[in-house]
């Protein structure tokens, strides 16, 4: 992937790393494996929430009482799928347990909202609210909130600790990007590559200014898939098999290093990319593999051992273009993921 110029001041910024765990971990392995990033210094781990999974917030649990200092959350959960004041309650409990370090991604709805039969309707107002919500609650003082979609009354949750948990909003559009702006502690993109980054950072900054907030102390993070192993071979399966999810497939993730063709083909083939996934091969029918191979190299972090300079440098990238952490989703053997970012990544970027 190509990378920016840096200045010296760039050079200076840091990125830090979160870990995403997936769906299916335990709170046992969540402890586990929380425990492990938290001795290598990773910022953060987020629990994935599909509406297969055990509750993100329950996952946590052990870890937010166990842990002394990595954060801790669920991502992403939609207002669409839980009240805004029961998703103030299990964040403010998590934030209870783990002595101030919890942190949510609220989302316009997902994988829950579709196994649920909902839909994605008002997306921003519902967003909008549920922020409201979550950032107005206080110990001190009673909350009456008559919203357009959602009411809280009488809601004063006085075991809410003096540290308050982050709120994130995660989307890649615009109309998300300013919400977040206005109303959260930080912003959530998914597969934005290093260009598309940039530009989505310098407007968010823009937009920060616009509502009279300090840039420094809003937080933006970028969800990124992470393959690398010691076997390359093992790693390019895994990534041609998650490929569907990598924005979805939209062809502006992909504009920047794919041409007019090879998007074109990309899209016509999509149902191709679905069924890889559904049936959780790396076989994608109908596409050509030097095309896919081309895809899930400028999309993600995949390969041997050898790509994990490229993949920090890329990280420094990130940091230069304004991310101030970056969520890594581990996959198959989350463990030797955790143990390579650890002793080969998060100490480059100090």
């Amino acid at each position: 992937m190509g990378l920016f110029c840096q200045s010296r001041q760039q050079k200076d910024r840091i990125v830090e790393i979160d870990i995403i765990l997936n769906e299916f971990a335990s709170p046992q392995e969540a402890l586990e494996l929380g425990l492990m990033a938290e001795r290598y210094g990773a910022r953060g781990i987020w629990s994935s929430n599909y509406g297969w999974s055990r509750d993100p917030f329950f996952t946590l649990s052990l870890l937010a009482h166990q842990s002394s200092r990595i954060r801790l959350g669920p991502m992403a959960v939609s207002p669409a799928e839980l009240h805004p004041l029961k998703m103030a309650n299990l964040l403010f409990s998590l934030n209870e347990l783990s002595r101030g370090r919890a942190m949510i991604m609220v989302g316009g709805g997902g994988a829950v909202l579709q196994a649920i039969g909902g839909k994605r309707e008002r997306m921003i107002r519902r967003t909008r609210e549920c922020l409201e919500i979550l950032k107005g609650a206080s110990p001190d003082k009673m909350m009456n909130y008559n919203g357009e979609l959602y009411k809280v009354w009488g809601y004063q949750p006085k075991w809410y600790t003096d540290t308050p948990p982050l709120i994130y909003f995660g989307s890649n559009h615009p109309q998300s990007r300013k919400l977040s702006t206005e109303l959260a502690d930080g912003l959530i993109t998914s597969d934005f590559v290093v260009p598309l980054m940039k530009d989505f950072i310098d407007k968010a900054h823009a937009e920060l200014q616009a509502a009279g907030r300090p840039v420094r102390d809003f937080r933006i993070s970028n969800f990124w898939a992470w393959h690398i192993k010691k076997d390359p071979a093992a790693s390019m399966r895994e990534a041609r098999r998650e490929l569907m999810l990598r924005g979805w497939l939209g062809e502006q993730y992909f504009r920047p290093f794919l041409d007019a063709d090879e998007v074109r083909l990309m899209r016509a083939h999509e149902q191709d990319f679905l069924n890889a996934f559904l049936r959780g091969t790396d076989v994608i029918e109908n596409v050509p593999d030097e095309l896919v191979t081309k895809m899930v190299r400028n999309i993600s972090f995949v390969g041997g051992l050898d790509q994990i300079e490229p993949a920090i440098e890329t990280l420094k990238a990130f940091a230069a273009a304004g991310l101030t952490e970056i969520a890594l989703r581990v996959h198959d053997d989350p463990a030797d993921a955790i143990r390579l970012i650890g002793e080969r990544v998060i100490p480059a970027l100090r």
